[in-house]
């Protein structure tokens, strides 16, 4: 299938301003017979593209991956082929993307569909205990129900123009990655690999999880657990792809936020359920993680 070369457009004409969203900038490229709109955000681990293409003939196109990541495609208009798997509208799936180039098949007419690049690392962060990065087949495809829809439009509808709503951001494409893939694990939630290491480091996230009121440090966890320093952080890196002091972070940071969202607590409480005695320090390292105060957080929430 011969190459298409396409122009790009920054101001987008009007027989394509329905396909356009609030929440990025957007970029048209065409051609006689082709033309794709494309939206792109960004959150930490996870990159998110609205893609829009339409076509008067059977596309073949081609992407460029610079390194590897979990794809989340969700399908919401016409037919989309990967060349191993195939998406119909109301369909998604959970496919691996290695580095280089990848194809993507579209049939004639409009193929609409989100994209969502993955880091194994938030992936993991996301879902501990899933199989999908143990295993080499890439995950059958689903179906999406209201509940995805409705975060897919939340999402296309929020304009990052502050570090609130950056936030909302971050938090509803968590929750859409989470809602889409939790129904395609094949194995039960608390299944843990069988590998010792592996079941020590889910015993210490579970440590982690309970404690995070208190002081925890990489020779507390050590000596708790009878395991080196260094096999410890080995450890964490090969199955959370973090280390110890950044996960613990990101642990203290996400029980902050759900409590000032949906508790009383005043934020000199919630800085100590979550390890900080000197709540400017808690403030200064929550404005650090998500750019907003947790002053910011409380009046709008």
């Amino acid at each position: 299938m011969p190459s298409i070369l396409l122009s790009q457009k920054v101001k987008i004409p009007e027989q394509y301003q329905r396909y356009i969203y609030p929440f990025s900038k957007p970029i048209l490229r065409t051609s006689p017979s082709f033309s794709r709109i494309e939206q792109v955000t960004t959150i930490p681990g996870c990159r998110v593209c609205s893609i829009v293409n339409i076509a008067e003939k059977e596309t073949e196109i081609r992407h460029y991956y610079k390194s590897k990541s979990i794809t989340l495609q969700v399908t919401l208009q016409g037919r989309i082929s990967t060349g191993t798997s195939t998406l119909d509208k109301g369909g998604y799936n959970l496919i691996r993307i290695n580095a280089g180039h990848h194809k993507l098949l579209l049939a004639p007419g409009v193929n609409e569909f989100m994209q969502f690049d993955i880091s194994p690392a938030l992936f993991q962060e996301l879902l501990p205990d899933s199989s999908f990065i143990r295993k080499r087949n890439d995950h059958p495809a689903g179906v999406s129900n209201s509940k995805l829809m409705k975060l897919i439009a939340q999402i296309r509808q929020t304009p990052v123009t502050d570090g609130i709503q950056q936030l909302k951001l971050y938090i509803q494409i968590t929750e859409l990655i989470t809602t889409a893939i939790i129904p395609l694990q094949s194995t039960p939630k608390n299944m843990t690999m069988n590998n010792p290491h592996h079941e020590l480091i889910t015993n210490i996230q579970t440590y982690i999880h309970d404690n995070l009121h208190k002081p925890i440090s990489l020779s507390q966890l050590a000596g708790i657990y009878f395991i080196s320093e260094s096999k410890l952080k080995q450890d964490f890196k090969k199955y959370l792809n973090s280390s110890v002091q950044t996960y613990l972070q990101e642990q203290r940071m996400q029980k902050a936020l759900k409590m000032l969202q949906h508790s009383d607590n005043d934020i000199t409480m919630i800085a100590t359920e979550v390890g900080y005695t000197n709540v400017s320090s808690f403030n200064r390292e929550f404005r650090k993680h998500y750019a907003c105060s947790p002053k910011e957080v409380r009046i709008r929430s």
